[in-house]
């Protein structure tokens, strides 16, 4: 008998694979959808954070803040409460800071004060002070409770658009270090990144409080440990005992009195008084005889030991010249009238440095034009360049302590100092002093960058190279063979029109056979630039709107951001 044919079976799994499918393709839109329908609004994901912000138990802070004269400064800040340390980074030296009982006391190094006030770095450099000279911004406002309030002013989850957080561009980045973030504008025109997913926190803020007047100040937030903080704040607090006895000046009471002159030798003195200040150090007084009122012609010099004087007290004092210069002035007989200056040298200022002093003034330096407060005469590292450009650059007196007026007005003695002394840095004897200003402080900078790299022959403002033809830019790196232009980013919308005038700046200036043109380009904190890493900065100038057209004739630019520096060619701008 025939087997009968087995019944065919209905195959349901294509079916039961097709409803899978639905089901998964409905989840991944549903659940994306719900995502954002329950998704908190910009502004409470913004009040989540500040709310955690105000109740970490420490934070640090890490940034940088500008002076509206465009000094930057690199700031990090642990802090708890109203108690905090940290550290500032001026473009020389550094500073440690602490902040207790409401008091701000900084710490600096010698580069530090020199930048921030020079007449303090000789007693001040290393020792803990209430002086906060150089510190560009007030730790006292930066707590969590005044960050908080501060950036939470206005905002509010209600129906009035502007007091809503608000996405704050594509000109901000999406990804701070390795944080995925959201920038958000507020009502009180700060940016804030928030971090992307819950829960939120904050991240970074743009334009925080705490900048000095007319500045502005960019910080990142991330949270640490209460014990940690704890341990290094105790740590450095214990070695605040206040600040370090003030050095005296001295004054001499009365005019010179003459003792005895002869063909050999002449003697002057001076009574002198000390202010209340410390008077322990060792320090000298020097004299000058000169032919003439002014003090232009002179015809000796002496110096002597200060006395040993309390503080406000006096003490006579004689100088004696017996240099081979008043010999011959005698011996000439052309008069018998002189005039002397005694110039007490404050030590706790400028040093025991007689000799520097004395090669100043006999380098053509008019003794009546250089008071005892003159940065020169107040500052020991201000006389060592000034006594520097004379001795080994063979600087005339007059221009060497104009150019080191210059220098300390603009706040870069700190930078220079060292370049100068080294000999990698050659100045213009005549035209520096009246060419450098704040504005080439940033050339000053890029200086020592280059230095750091290896350059060891580079010029400020100009340069005369081996045709005898005058270069000029704001730094010529010989050693590299580039001319090098300075510029800032002030603002995003200011990016590509910052950037344009610094390369048509660069391009006015002719360069030497075989020499390049580079840029140095800061993002300063106002901008959204400052926020990229350097993987970002093309992107950044990019979307800014700047082309590699824009850039002809230049060789390389280098930004300089919060995060990170960029040296890019004009080719890698192309779209």
């Amino acid at each position: 008998m025939p087997v009968p044919p087995a019944p065919k079976r209905r195959r349901r799994w294509p079916w039961v694979a097709g409803a899978v499918a639905l089901v998964l393709v409905l989840g991944a839109v549903a659940v994306p959808l719900y995502q954002r329908l329950t998704r908190p609004t910009p502004t409470e994901q913004v009040q989540s954070a500040l709310a955690a912000l105000e109740h970490a138990p420490a934070i640090r802070l890490t940034g940088e803040s500008i002076t509206a004269e465009g000094t930057p400064q690199r700031i990090s800040l642990s802090l708890a409460g109203k108690r905090a340390y940290g550290q500032a980074r001026g473009s020389a030296g550094s500073a440690d800071v602490l902040v207790q009982h409401g008091v701000t006391y900084l710490r600096g190094d010698r580069a530090w004060w020199r930048t921030a006030d020079e007449t303090t770095a000789l007693y001040l450099s290393g020792h803990w002070t209430a002086q906060t000279s150089g510190l560009s911004v007030d730790p006292t406002e930066l707590t969590q409770t005044g960050l908080a309030k501060y950036l939470g002013k206005g905002l509010r989850a209600n129906a009035d658009p502007d007091a809503h957080a608000k996405p704050a561009g594509a000109g901000y980045p999406s990804v701070l270090g390795s944080t995925a973030v959201t920038p958000y504008r507020l009502p009180n025109g700060s940016v804030v990144f928030v971090t992307a997913a819950s829960p939120y926190t904050l991240v970074g803020i743009d334009r925080a409080p705490g900048a000095a007047d007319g500045g502005y100040l960019d910080l990142t937030v991330a949270t640490v440990g209460k014990d940690s903080f704890t341990s290094r704040f105790a740590k450095l607090a214990g070695g605040v005992h206040g600040d370090p006895t003030t050095p005296a000046h001295y004054v001499y009471h009365d005019r010179p009195k003459q003792g005895t002159c002869d063909p050999y030798s002449c003697t002057e003195s001076v009574r002198l008084v000390a202010d209340g200040g410390d008077t322990g150090r060792a320090g000298h007084v020097v004299g000058f005889y000169s032919s003439d009122a002014a003090g232009k012609h002179i015809v000796g010099t002496c110096s002597a030991k200060l006395p040993k004087i309390r503080p406000n007290h006096s003490a006579r004092v004689s100088c004696t010249t017996r240099s081979q210069s008043w010999q011959r002035w005698v011996a000439t007989g052309a008069s018998t009238h002189y005039w002397v200056w005694i110039q007490p040298l404050d030590p706790g200022y400028v040093g025991d440095h007689p000799n520097q002093v004395i090669n100043v003034f006999t380098a053509g330096v008019d003794a009546s034009d250089m008071g005892p407060d003159d940065i020169v005469l107040q500052s020991e590292d201000a006389l060592a360049v000034t006594d520097h450009l004379i001795a080994a650059d063979a600087w005339k007196g007059r221009a060497a302590v104009d150019a080191v007026h210059a220098i300390c007005d603009a706040g870069a003695l700190g930078v220079l100092q060292p370049l100068i002394m080294a000999g990698h840095v050659q100045l213009d004897q005549d035209g520096f002093g009246d060419w450098f200003n704040d504005e080439h402080v940033s050339a000053a900078v890029a200086a020592k960058e280059h230095a750091a790299a290896g350059s060891t022959k580079l010029a400020l403002g100009s340069w005369q190279d081996p045709n005898d033809r005058t270069v000029k830019a704001d730094l010529i790196d010989i050693s590299a063979k580039t001319t090098v232009t300075t510029g800032r980013v002030t603002t995003t919308r200011r990016t590509r029109g910052d950037i344009e005038q610094a390369a048509d700046r660069a391009r006015a200036g002719a360069v030497p056979d075989g020499f390049g043109r580079q840029l140095r380009i800061a993002a300063g904190p106002g901008s959204a630039l400052y926020w990229s890493s350097a993987a970002d900065v093309a992107a950044g100038l990019r979307a800014a709107g700047v082309t590699s057209a824009m850039l002809h004739g230049i060789r390389r630019i280098r930004v300089v951001t919060g995060f990170g520096t960029a040296t890019l060619t004009p080719n890698q701008l192309r779209k």
